[in-house]
């Protein structure tokens, strides 16, 4: 009769077990009690709607990790639990959540790789362990103490592997939302007044009717994560982060379609949830030791926010962050060069932290390089006028800087006249930021659609760009051939004289830029592209000084170099990169160094780039000049009689051509 009715019971047993299984299933909080069961509903209802960020067939662009199940990590048998001391023991190979539930404080989990040199190995190991396991998000209703009115429900997600300018192992990121209740109960009955998106040392705030907050269906906010970082965004831009917000850029211009990752309710009591997730009373780190910023992260549980989070809100919640504008106003954007500075920078203190005899040698060579190349020159005895004599380059650079001090007024004119010319590249480049930057909801087109336009207007951003830079250099060189000459140097007449060689001008340009870029398509060739560039450097000026054709021009500017290639690039891209860098340099230093809007260091950066252009040309074309001298001579080349030429003595006695302009600048 027992066994009998053992056969009768066993599976109704079996058929219950299964059932708890299916409605309980591994990972998931058991509620338990009325507060919880109200808390896992809230969780469920305000779930969040992750878009990450594009992936790439290459491991080092785009975003290749994803909201990841602790439970998927503890217990892989490529994860060890490490002591704090040097070198590091093994204290357990392969830890389960009930191995690190003791706490262990200065202990940490090493994951497979080598932070400071990631490769492709953390996202490869990130695939393999999310190809078995949903996307995870954790979440947890606190009551604050201090603050008994308020309500704090967080979700946080874990990431393997934090691939930012501060690469390191594990990543917890979370974002918050706080109801003026008191229970979960109560939560469920209103709408959350506020929602915390944490940003690398700090987090954004936002009211829950905020335009920036993306909601979906009435209850579920959207979340970008930037790629890498991880750091939580409410849109689609590219963040510049000063201080509490991380050094550097994030980016979530590419995101993709949103998912909704599996909600794992943590229960509101301390025993309940060590109970459920025994890892959370871990205090070590989540990722390998290593040193400063490259460090692993704490848990969720070693956070502030995870016992006092209103307290923790209102003493780290910002209301918006900085983003890099829409484009610059002129020339290299400031935040943009921020960015890839930082990146660069980064990257370079990554591969020699532990190696700091390499950057020692880096270091030290650079100090070197300049030395040698400052002093292989002259900088004395570089007198402006005239134009056509032998300079060395570091007397180029000092007799453009003299010219334009002598000739504030003519240079003003040259960087008004290359603002105006360029304010139509601007407004492309903005309609191409605004079309790629408006949001779905708003009818962006998608970027299949937009494809070929953004293309086309990349193109003529581009032509335009290399034109203004082609009339500026015809301009000043012009100037420079009538100062010689003892004809009118306004920038009315420089512009009309580049007006009257439109041909030769354009077909050196459009021959020039057009022949450099065909032979960058390919690798192999580039550097024939870098030969190109340099030996056809003068072809302008050739044509505005000595009034000869394109074809002419192009060929002359090659017999100028010939023999002194070398002697010429180096000057070249000295001339041309502190013209250019001018602008960015100074705005990195006002990023690093003020609380300036990003949009108003952009427009600083972009006058100081307008003004030093014209100074850049104007020592290119000393550049010229200076060949044109002491090379093979043809007709219009080489020194200019006298005559129309006024000198002025100096108060020390010396002669010096008069620089006073003939007629005041319009």
């Amino acid at each position: 009769m027992a066994a009998t009715a053992w056969r009768r019971v066993l599976p109704l047993v079996l058929s219950a077990v299964a059932a708890a299984v299916l409605l309980c299933p591994p990972g998931r909080a058991v509620a338990a009690g009325p507060q919880d069961e109200a808390g896992q509903a809230l969780a469920e209802r305000y779930s969040p709607v992750v878009r990450l960020q594009g992936d790439s067939s290459r491991c080092a662009d785009g975003e290749q990790f994803r909201p990841t199940d602790v439970e998927a990590v503890l217990g892989d048998q490529q994860v060890a639990l490490r002591g704090p001391w040097r070198p590091p023991d093994l204290i357990k190979p392969q830890p389960e959540g009930s191995d690190i539930g003791r706490g262990y404080p200065g202990h940490f989990l090493d994951f497979p790789g080598d932070p400071l040199r990631p490769g492709c190995g953390y996202a490869e190991w990130s695939a393999a362990i999310n190809s078995v396991h949903p996307a995870t998000v954790y979440a947890h209703v606190v009551a604050d103490p201090g603050h008994p009115g308020q309500l704090s429900l967080e979700y946080w997600f874990f990431y393997v592997f934090n691939d930012y300018n501060n690469t390191h192992e594990g990543d917890w990121e979370s974002i918050r939302l706080v109801f003026d209740v008191q229970t979960p109960e109560a939560a469920l009955g209103t709408a959350p007044t506020a929602v915390g998106y944490s940003q690398h040392g700090g987090a954004e705030r936002a009211l829950w009717d905020d335009a920036k907050l993306e909601i979906v269906d009435g209850t579920h906010p959207v979340v970008y994560p930037a790629a890498g970082s991880h750091a939580n965004k409410f849109g689609r831009r590219l963040y510049l982060g000063r201080g509490s917000e991380g050094l550097g850029c994030d980016d979530t211009t590419r995101p993709l379609p949103g998912i909704s990752p599996r909600v794992a309710y943590v229960p509101m009591a301390r025993a309940d949830y060590l109970t459920q997730y025994p890892w959370l009373a871990f205090e070590g780190r989540w990722g390998e030791r290593q040193r400063s910023f490259f460090d692993g992260p704490t848990g969720p549980n070693m956070k502030s926010s995870w016992t006092r989070p209103i307290e923790d809100a209102e003493s780290t919640w910002r209301d918006d962050s900085n983003t890099v504008p829409a484009g610059s106003v002129l020339g290299p954007s400031s935040t943009g060069a921020f960015c890839t500075a930082v990146g660069t920078g980064s990257n370079l203190l990554r591969e020699t932290l532990d190696r700091t005899w390499l950057l020692g040698l880096l270091l030290t060579a650079l100090v070197v390089l300049i030395w040698f190349a400052a002093s292989r020159t002259r900088w004395t005895d570089a007198d402006p006028l005239p134009a056509r004599k032998r300079r060395a380059w570091g007397q180029t650079v000092v007799a453009a800087a003299r010219l334009f001090r002598h000739r504030v007024g003519l240079f003003t004119g040259f960087a008004t006249a290359f603002v105006v010319l360029s304010l139509v590249t601007v407004a492309l480049a903005r309609i191409q930021v605004a079309r790629r930057d408006a949001p779905a909801d708003l009818g962006a087109p998608t970027e299949n659609a937009t494809g070929f336009w953004a293309s086309l207007l990349a193109l003529a951003v581009t032509i335009l760009t290399l034109a203004t830079y082609v009339v500026l250099l015809s301009a000043v060189t012009a100037t420079l051939d009538q100062l010689d000459r003892g004809g009118p140097a306004t920038t009315e007449h420089a512009l009309r004289q580049v007006s009257a060689n439109w041909r030769p001008v354009t077909r050196v340009a459009v021959q020039y830029f057009v022949v450099i870029a065909v032979l960058t398509i390919f690798v192999a060739t580039i550097p024939v592209a870098i030969y190109y560039a340099v030996s056809r450097a003068f072809a302008l000026p050739v044509v505005m000084a000595e009034h000869c054709s394109g074809r002419t021009a192009l060929k002359r500017s090659r017999l100028l170099i010939r023999g002194r290639w070398w002697r010429t690039a180096g000057p070249l891209a000295v001339v041309l990169g502190l013209g250019v860098a001018v602008g960015p340099v100074a705005g990195i230093l006002l990023l690093l160094g003020t609380d300036l809007s990003a949009t108003l260091i952009d427009v600083v950066s972009s006058l100081l780039f307008a003004l030093a252009m014209p100074v850049a040309a104007a020592a290119l074309a000393y550049l010229y000049y200076d060949r044109a001298t002491s090379g093979p001579r043809s007709p219009g080349s080489g020194e200019l009689p006298d005559a129309g030429r006024t000198y002025a003595r100096g108060g020390d006695g010396s002669v010096e051509p008069d620089l006073t302009p003939v007629r005041s600048d319009s």
